[in-house]
């Protein structure tokens, strides 16, 4: 009689646990965030923007860019605009453009003269090349642009795999709250039972020790499902909670 007494003690605590169970959940602003078709768009946007590795490829592709543009005017190089300013002395003529008989640098006047040329020296090897250097930087870029779009996907997937553990971790936490309830209510009218000799010391010590068990598994459901959130957060670079608000 006293263990068919404690099977319908348990039953009707764990009735009990689920009416009490707080259907609140947090909040608005958690109902949203737990509903994936309006958060995860959100969450894979702040990602994207917070993600290290994306600002890496930015920054590599612009460097390629660079790099084809200092290709392009590498043949410019080759070309050379020369000048040179002298002032001195110089052979004189006569009036009929015969020279004169003697010639005294000391007699005759002091003279500048301006020169101008234009030299080109382009090696038949680097022109031939030209194409190839600047085709092979168009590549480089291209496989820059590939890598950012693979590193763009790897955020992608670390966000959904983020999220799905963030609902599940919450739904374990759920769960082991309302455990956590139930075990408390079973205490609680296990010990009446005990102080009124309607059970035993071995169904008491059963209760107290399924009430402790709940007691760390509800512990430790708060802490995984925490960590899910921070993962989360440090993955797009903000409070979650400020996030959903904004929006």
């Amino acid at each position: 009689m006293k263990k068919l007494s404690l099977a319908i003690l348990l039953a009707l605590s764990g009735l009990m646990a689920v009416a009490q169970t707080d259907p609140k959940q947090g909040g608005e602003w958690e109902k949203k965030l737990f509903n994936s078709e309006y958060a995860l768009p959100i969450l894979i946007e702040a990602a994207i923007g917070n993600a290290a590795e994306l600002e890496n490829a930015d920054a590599a592709k612009l460097m390629a860019q660079e790099e084809r543009k200092i290709i392009r005017k590498n043949f410019y190089s080759n070309f050379a605009l020369n000048s040179a300013y002298q002032y001195g002395t110089w052979e004189q003529f006569g009036i009929a453009g015969e020279p004169v008989n003697s010639f005294n640098a000391f007699d005759s006047p002091l003279q500048a003269r301006y020169t101008m040329g234009f030299t080109m020296a382009l090696p038949l090897g680097q022109l031939l090349s030209r194409h190839n250097l600047i085709k092979k930087q168009d590549l480089a870029i291209a496989q820059v642009e590939g890598t950012r779009k693979l590193a763009e996907r790897q955020v992608r997937q670390q966000v959904i795999t983020l999220y799905q553990n963030m609902v599940l971790a919450k739904s374990q936490l759920e769960l082991q709250q309302q455990a956590y309830q139930s075990a408390v209510v079973t205490n609680k009218l296990a010990e009446k039972q005990f102080k009124s000799g309607d059970i035993l010391i071995d169904a008491m010590s059963t209760v107290q020790q399924a009430h402790t068990s709940t007691a760390a598994a509800l512990r430790t459901a708060k802490i995984n499902y925490e960590t899910t959130l921070m993962m989360m957060e440090e993955r797009i670079g903000m409070r979650l909670i400020d996030l959903i608000k904004s929006k």
